[in-house]
C-alpha cells in the first residue's frame, strides 16, 4: 500500500501505491495524529487527515482539520487531472487565501511549465481575480541513454538549477542531483537496491554542508516497507516503523525523532466503494 518504489514513501509523510489503491475499491483514508512524548500519556492533537481517491486510485483532494485558537481550522487540496491523468491544477485552499498551481506538458507527458495563483476577493465577490504570484519552466536534454538533465527556469527567463535524473538499463533509479547555478550548490541522492529491487539504501549529500544523509529501509517478504531510519553522519535522527492490518492496510505509522524520543502516531481508517 505504501510506496516506495524511489525511496520517497514518508516524505508527505507517506505516498500511497495507486495501484493498491484501485485494485481495493478504496474511496478514502482518513488520518489521525496523536503524540507521544516520553512520561506523558498520548496526546491526541485532534487533527484529521482525509483523503479521497477516484475510481482508478488516484488521489482527487486532501483534507485536513486541525484545532486552531480552539476554532477548527480546515485547510482542503484539490488535486485536478487532465483527460491522459496528468495533475493539470492543485487548488489549495484555507480560510485566509486560495492558491492555485496549474501544471502543462508537452507531448511527451513533461511538464514543462508551473503557475501558481492567489485568489483575491471571495468566490462570491464581484472583485474575485486571480493574481499570477510565481511561474517556473522546464527545458529537457538528453545527453545521453538513461541520463535526463531539466532546467529550471524562474519567470524572468533565467535557468537558476539543473536537475538530472540517472537510471539503469532496467529503469532503476541510481542518482538524483540538483545544481543551483548561481550559488554552485549541489545536492545529489545515490539510490542502493536489494535482490527483488527494492529500495535499501538512499544517501544525500550538499556540497555546502558537511552533513552526509543517509535513509535505510526494510520490508516484510511481500515488499510491504516496515521501517526505516534516517542518519546524519552516522547519527541515527529519525524513525518510521508501518504497522499493517491483514498483511497490506496500513494500520498506523509511528514516527519517531531520536533526540527528543517524541513519536508521532499517524492512525488509518478506511471506507471502500
Amino acid at each position: 500500500m505504501v510506496n516506495n518504489k524511489e525511496g520517497k514513501a514518508f516524505e508527505n509523510p507517506i505516498t500511497f501505491n495507486r495501484s493498491f489503491i484501485w485494485e481495493n475499491k478504496i474511496l478514502s483514508i482518513q488520518e489521525n495524529i496523536l503524540v507521544k512524548m516520553p512520561g506523558r500519556p498520548i496526546d491526541d492533537l485532534e487533527q484529521e487527515i482525509l483523503y479521497k481517491f477516484g475510481n482508478t486510485g488516484i488521489l482527487e483532494s486532501k483534507t485536513t482539520i486541525s484545532p486552531k485558537n480552539y476554532e477548527r481550522d480546515t485547510t482542503s487540496i484539490l488535486f485536478k487531472r487532465n483527460d491522459v491523468g496528468q495533475l493539470f491544477t492543485v487548488e489549495s485552499k484555507n480560510a485566509q487565501e486560495t492558491t492555485i498551481t496549474t501544471h502543462a506538458y508537452d507531448s511527451n507527458g513533461k511538464l514543462i511549465r508551473q503557475d501558481t495563483k492567489q485568489i483575491v476577493g471571495g468566490n462570491n465577490s464581484p472583485d474575485r481575480r486571480e493574481i499570477l504570484v510565481e511561474t517556473n519552466s522546464f527545458e529537457y536534454q538528453f545527453p545521453k541513454p538513461n541520463l535526463v538533465v531539466r532546467n529550471n527556469i524562474n519567470n524572468y527567463g533565467l535557468t537558476y538549477s539543473t536537475f538530472t535524473t540517472e537510471r539503469n538499463d532496467q529503469g532503476f533509479l541510481i542518482k538524483e542531483t540538483e545544481e543551483y547555478l548561481i550559488s554552485k550548490r549541489m545536492i545529489e541522492a545515490n539510490y542502493r537496491y536489494n535482490e527483488r529491487g527494492w529500495v535499501m539504501e538512499v544517501i544525500r549529500t550538499d556540497n555546502q554542508s558537511q552533513e552526509i544523509e543517509k535513509v535505510t529501509y526494510e520490508y516484510d517478504k511481500i515488499g510491504n516497507v516496515i521501517f526505516a531510519k534516517k542518519f546524519i553522519n552516522n547519527t541515527p535522527v529519525e524513525e518510521y516503523e508501518v504497522l499493517y492490518q491483514n498483511a497490506s492496510l496500513v494500520k498506523a505509522i509511528l514516527h519517531q525523532d531520536i533526540s527528543s524520543q517524541m513519536i508521532t502516531i499517524h492512525k488509518y481508517e478506511y471506507q471502500f466503494r
